[in-house]
């Protein structure tokens, strides 16, 4: 059932130029939002379908696009696109944090800064960074921080968050070590932010797709990834607008998606709750080990409702 009209809504839609991030802009235009395309470029296809959106209506809840060249591993150009949808829309409903990389060649555990010539990564920065981390997992948590500090201090704007995780984040394999961490590390963030929802009305999710036949998969393996067992990048987003819309999901809800091939049958694409509460300590429950927090996050509750992350 859907609790979570997406009509007349503002969304910031990173990695809106092509694969997920695209299908999840044009969803949201479907629907009505106005949605900023945030990347470094534009596919042929969010090209064309910017240019259809990009007319400002005189209808206060018409769809409108435009793109805010972005690259979200640099703060100050998360903070650009942020002021300047602002200036453009007068207020954000909705983050879809949708970029990501897939341990490529320029920022790779087994491509070590300093040795290989294909890394980027700077071999003496201070502070050091990986690309692949400050992509997909520190760029959500950055712009995570814009947005709670601007809902918590407006509460009349209804804030929707929601990432792009994967099943990596809970499998594991020697192969990708940089991208698995990032994207359990990103998994993790959001469920400690669940009770969110209930001190403040925002809804926050993660969604972890399986195998997705996107441009990012298929450069990864050199090859072209088969539609048998990969969900379509349409099909993904689909599950996405979903987890925006739904009651059940929204406080801090990890939702896994994969296509599910059997021969002879109709694919189906399954949907599932991750209750990573089956990894607590089986000796003591979570409110055992964090009970003494507990006065500290009334004032941190307290403090946000009063201004935001404001000193």
């Amino acid at each position: 059932m859907s609790i979570y009209e997406l009509k007349g809504k503002v969304a910031i839609v990173t990695g809106a130029g092509s694969g997920i991030g695209y299908e999840v802009a044009k969803l949201l235009l479907r629907e009505g939002s106005k949605v900023v395309f945030a990347d470094l470029s534009l596919q042929p296809a969010a090209e064309s379908t910017l240019d259809q959106y990009s007319v400002a209506c005189t209808a206060k809840e018409s769809p409108v696009a435009f793109f805010h060249k972005t690259d979200v591993a640099d703060w100050s150009q998360l903070s650009d696109l942020w002021e300047a949808t602002l200036r453009k829309f007068g207020q954000i409903d909705i983050i879809a944090n949708i970029a990501g990389v897939y341990d490529p060649p320029f920022s790779d555990f087994w491509r070590p800064p300093g040795i290989s010539p294909e890394s980027r990564d700077p071999p003496n920065a201070n502070p050091g960074s990986y690309a692949t981390i400050s992509i997909n997992y520190v760029a959500p948590v950055r712009l995570a921080q814009l947005a709670i500090d601007y809902w918590c201090r407006n509460p009349h704007v209804k804030g929707n968050f929601v990432a792009v995780s994967s099943i990596a984040a809970y499998v594991h394999s020697m192969y990708s070590p940089l991208y698995m961490s990032s994207k359990a590390a990103l998994v993790s963030f959001v469920k400690s932010l669940g009770e969110l929802n209930d001190h403040f009305g925002i809804r926050i999710a993660a969604v972890c797709p399986g195998s997705v036949k996107t441009p990012l998969l298929e450069n990864k393996l050199n090859m072209k990834v088969s539609d048998d067992g990969s969900l379509t990048p349409q099909e993904c987003a689909d599950v996405i607008g979903r987890v925006l819309q739904e009651a059940r999901w929204g406080r801090g809800s990890i939702v896994e998606t994969q296509k599910i091939t059997t021969d002879g049958l109709e694919d189906e694409i399954s949907v599932r709750d991750v209750r990573l509460e089956a990894l607590y300590p089986s000796l003591a429950t979570p409110q055992d080990i964090l009970g003494p927090l507990d006065e500290d996050k009334k004032l941190l509750v307290k403090r946000l409702k009063d201004r935001g992350m404001q000193p």
